[in-house]
């Protein structure tokens, strides 16, 4: 019989506080490395604003000065962005120039910016799979086998997703509904019994068979409550924001981390009850 719901947070927070200390070294690192990205777009993204468009300040007051009916601010703002012509009229080949400039720049830039945070994303989620599997108190430990699972890790989210969300332009959602849920042991399978990517997702989903409803019902409570978690330690956060806003950004960022963790956890162990208790229906396949 697999473990009731209740069980099964219980039980995470449980492993969660007796393991707290390779979290929290995890946590930051990830969390800072999160932020620092974060901070890395921002100053990228306001030196190309600035490239384009001027000084920001004196941008913003011209657009509160429109924003106050000052016919006038318009025309300065214009001006200062190069869009006006010879007879004072709004030069639409500078306004084009000017957007493809723009995007030329900042496309290159979000694409690193998005590549850098999905492998963020792979080893902080392999990370605690493996920690959450393993049982180790040393995350020095854990980080030394993360390198070895980062490929075929990938390999079995990029097979999940095909398996499930990629047939949403040509069927619609309805299969990803279906299908998505029972590849959720995927990588628990990967990491624990050493299977490849290929044979991992098999796995998931002949063993979920039966498990379907019990997996996103249990999936939807468990994001609730950690949803919950994170508007109550965030109300903390708010409170060290009104005094430093990197601090906070700091914060908000190791929160998200630890909050990873914790549903990494979750997962885990809804996957080892429905791995522990197959149905005849999936042992038989």
């Amino acid at each position: 019989m697999t473990d009731s719901l209740g069980t099964i947070l219980s039980g995470s927070w449980k492993y969660f506080t007796a393991h707290i200390r390779p979290i929290l070294i995890a946590s930051i690192i990830f969390g800072v490395l999160m932020f620092g990205l974060q901070k890395v777009l921002e100053v990228q993204t306001t030196g190309n604003i600035e490239k384009h468009f001027g000084d920001i300040e004196q941008m913003q007051e011209l657009a509160e000065r429109i924003e106050d009916g000052d016919e006038e601010a318009f025309q300065e703002m214009m001006d200062q962005m190069g869009m006006v012509g010879e007879e004072g009229e709004l030069d639409e080949k500078a306004l084009a120039g000017l957007a493809s400039g723009m995007m030329g720049n900042m496309m290159p830039m979000f694409g690193l910016f998005f590549i850098t945070m999905m492998l963020l994303t792979l080893v902080t989620s392999t990370f605690y799979i493996v920690l959450a599997l393993e049982s180790s108190q040393s995350a020095m430990t854990v980080f030394k086998k993360v390198p070895a699972l980062l490929l075929p890790m990938l390999g079995v989210w990029i097979w999940s997703f095909l398996r499930s969300f990629a047939w949403i332009p040509v069927v619609g959602i309805i299969p990803a509904i279906i299908i998505g849920p029972r590849l959720t042991l995927s990588s628990v399978i990967l990491v624990k019994e050493k299977k490849g990517v290929f044979e991992s997702v098999k796995a998931s989903y002949t063993r979920t068979g039966g498990y379907w409803g019990k997996i996103v019902g249990n999936g939807i409570v468990g994001a609730l409550v950690v949803m919950l978690a994170v508007l109550v330690l965030s109300l903390g956060i708010g409170i060290v924001g009104s005094v430093s806003m990197t601090g906070a950004a700091i914060a908000g960022a190791i929160l998200q981390s630890a909050t990873t963790a914790y549903a990494t956890i979750f997962i885990v162990g809804l996957s080892n009850t429905i791995i522990a208790n197959p149905k005849a229906s999936a042992t038989s396949k």
